[in-house]
């Protein structure tokens, strides 16, 4: 069972005037625990520092926000915070869904252009296009293809490929979001000496195989796209599997040094 924990800015409006709620100006962040370590905070907060400086959304500062996340953690954990344009800001925790980790996920692909006003790379709440997008699709996620065919993301994730034995993920142009987990996935595969690249990856190219990375999946595999299936998980998403568990060991036993 969830539970929230509500903050509100001296001058905030009532929930029911808040424009992040009627008008989606908000934007948020999804964490998780490993134990009780809380999975790469500082990190968090830098996008989400960013996404509310793009929006024009004032955020209280950044210890506040921080104190604010860390007083709601709880031990396994996921945790969901959001700041509104009218200054409310809302925990919701609960207990972390690991059934969710690495479970095959169904896509559909949507061709997707971020508009200039609102671009991919931040972290909103605007979100009901892709939600009924994937109703309509009979899906878990829309894949986000551009007009000329290449892959963005995913709606709630990045994207990893194996193409001629090399992990491949779409470059970070603006126009998709820089995922938490991506970046600690790139690193693990660099320090586990795992062939790597950030290029463009365009829908037609011939994986062997095709992941998705997220806080809440870590690294799941693509079922399907379209209800054509896709290859099953292979031996480098395994060793990138297995690099990605070494590092979070590793940040956890530094957290519970300190």
């Amino acid at each position: 069972m969830a539970t929230h924990h509500v903050h509100r800015a001296a001058d905030a409006p009532p929930i029911w005037e808040d424009p992040g709620f009627v008008r989606g100006l908000a934007v948020f962040e999804t964490l998780r625990t490993y134990g009780t370590h809380l999975f790469r905070l500082e990190a968090h907060l830098d996008r989400l520092i960013d996404s509310g400086r793009s929006m024009g959304i004032a955020l209280p500062d950044r210890a506040t926000m921080r104190a604010e996340i860390v007083d709601a953690t709880v031990t396994d954990s996921q945790l969901r915070y959001v700041v509104t344009g009218g200054g409310n800001r809302v925990v919701s925790v609960s207990p972390l869904d690991l059934e969710r980790l690495a479970r095959p996920v169904r896509l559909g692909k949507m061709t997707w252009q971020p508009p200039d006003e609102l671009p991919g790379l931040i972290k909103h709440t605007n979100r009901a296009a892709w939600m009924i997008a994937c109703r309509d699709r009979d899906v878990d996620e829309v894949l986000l293809v551009d007009r000329e065919g290449h892959i963005l993301e995913s709606n709630r994730a990045n994207v990893i490929a194996v193409v001629d034995g090399q992990l491949v993920t779409p470059a970070l142009d603006g126009r998709l979001l820089s995922g938490v987990t991506r970046g600690a996935m790139l690193q693990a595969a660099d320090t586990a000496g795992l062939p790597f690249t950030e290029r463009p990856l365009h829908i037609d190219e011939t994986w062997t195989e095709l992941y998705l990375s997220s806080t809440l999946k870590e690294l799941a595999v693509v079922a399907s796209i379209d209800a054509v299936d896709c290859p099953p998980a292979g031996p480098l998403g395994a060793q990138l599997r297995a690099a990605f568990n070494a590092l979070v060991e590793r940040e956890s036993e530094a957290h519970s040094a300190r």
